[in-house]
């Protein structure tokens, strides 16, 4: 009875032990999965498509983004286990645009994005745009205004935060800027993808980032949640409800 009893307990240890094994293999495929960042470059380019285009495909995602079919795949079935698209039929359909932006937000904080932020001898908002314009195009600094700053070229909204957000990949030169004590915060931001200068517009000669990346920094910054939602609501996705 003894060995019977040693018998039982030796196989039980091993049974206990494969069990642990298979619920340790299991919750490292999750948090595998988990790791899968919108931030980084191919993925940001797919997430960057589905808020362009609400219906689309695998394939049509792969050859407008230049990202290979299956990591394509890999990024749409992420997002579909998060509820934020939903596969069928050959077809890819945004479902919470709201959800992906929170999403990008949260794997591209807009804080990391922060080289510096000065003041200027400025008064108002529009001051201090027209003066970060007028030296960077003296300078030939490359820059790109994006938030709140390049939101009032593109829709009319009936709030304003006081704080000037810009991209620029000349720190130092802009630095030598005449400093003050004015009124108006400038968040200097670095660009983390070559497409922000790329693809920049340029409205009423002020440089600007294009829309979806002016929707992505507004939600991302916190404050400028209700102007993204409004702003991509209507220029983009032009339905009720989500």
């Amino acid at each position: 009875m003894f060995f019977w009893w040693v018998y039982n307990q030796i196989e039980f240890s091993v049974k206990t032990e494969n069990l642990g094994k298979k619920r340790k293999s299991y919750n490292w495929g999750r948090r595998q999965q988990y790791r899968l960042n919108l931030k980084a470059k191919k993925s940001y380019q797919v997430a960057k498509y589905l808020l362009l285009h609400q219906v689309t495909s695998q394939t049509e995602v792969s050859q407008s983004t230049n990202v290979a079919i299956g990591y394509v795949n890999e990024v749409l079935h992420y997002l579909s286990d998060l509820d934020i698209v939903k596969i069928e039929y050959g077809k890819t359909r945004l479902q919470n645009y709201a959800k992906l932006l929170e999403k990008i937000s949260m794997d591209r904080p807009m804080k990391k994005l922060v080289q510096k932020t000065i003041k200027l001898p400025t008064s108002t908002i529009k001051e201090t745009e027209n003066t970060l314009h007028h030296y960077c195009i003296r300078n030939q600094i490359q820059y790109a205004f994006t938030g709140y700053s390049a939101l009032r070229h593109l829709y009319e909204y009936h709030i304003n935060y006081p704080t000037v957000q810009i991209y620029t990949n000349n720190l130092t030169t802009l630095l030598n800027i005449e400093q003050g004590e004015g009124v108006v915060p400038i968040v200097i931001l670095k660009p983390d993808r070559l497409d922000i200068m790329k693809n920049k517009t340029i409205i009423h000669d002020i440089h600007i980032c294009d829309k979806i990346q002016v929707i992505i920094d507004l939600y991302s910054s916190g404050v400028g949640r209700d102007a993204a939602i409004k702003y991509y609501r209507a220029t983009i996705w032009k339905q009720e409800t989500y």
